[in-house]
């Protein structure tokens, strides 16, 4: 009987496709320790980070409340800085409306005043002669509003007179334009 029991067995070779499955499992199991591994990292170095930023932020904060003359001084000058951002960008539009309108005198005529907003224009023109006043009130004036027509709402001759001092024939004129 001793000859049939054999506590001893042998060896056996596991098959190919437990060895393949044992492979392919370890391998899967590799690959996925190693990117748990590298996004624990990742999250890790974010964190180390986030604290950082938030310490400066808190650090900033704090310098910014220890000072709030400075804090005032900083607010004011921002919010001055966007008023005159603002005021520049009307004053493009009225300074190429102010030329436009200087560049329709013929040269004998002065100007002797200019006020303006984006709204309208006030002008005083002054000539020694009625020919070039009559020029600028038949013709290029006319002239200016059909190349402008678009800009302009209206111009209208506030007054014209004859200056007893300088012996000028001075005219006033208000130019009103569209509002853009």
């Amino acid at each position: 009987m001793k000859t049939s029991i054999n506590l001893v067995s042998k060896k056996r070779r596991p098959s190919e496709f437990h060895r393949r499955f044992f492979i392919a499992a370890t391998t899967f199991f590799s690959i996925v320790f190693v990117v748990s591994a590298g996004l624990i990292g990742y999250r890790l170095f974010l964190q180390a980070q986030l604290n950082s930023l938030k310490d400066d932020e808190a650090e900033l904060i704090t310098q910014v409340n220890e000072n709030p003359e400075k804090k005032v001084k900083f607010l004011t000058v921002r919010e001055r800085l966007s008023e005159i951002q603002n005021i520049i960008t009307q004053r493009k539009n009225l300074n190429s409306r102010i030329e436009g309108v200087s560049q329709t005198l013929p040269l004998d005529i002065g100007i002797s005043l200019i006020e303006g907003d984006s709204e309208q224009v006030k002008l005083r023109v002054s000539a020694s002669d009625l020919v070039s006043l009559n020029d600028l009130i038949e013709q290029r004036i006319e002239q200016y509003a059909t190349e402008r027509n678009k800009e302009i709402k209206r111009i209208e001759l506030t007054s014209f007179s004859l200056n007893s001092a300088t012996l000028l024939y001075e005219a006033n004129f208000t130019i009103e334009f569209i509002s853009s």
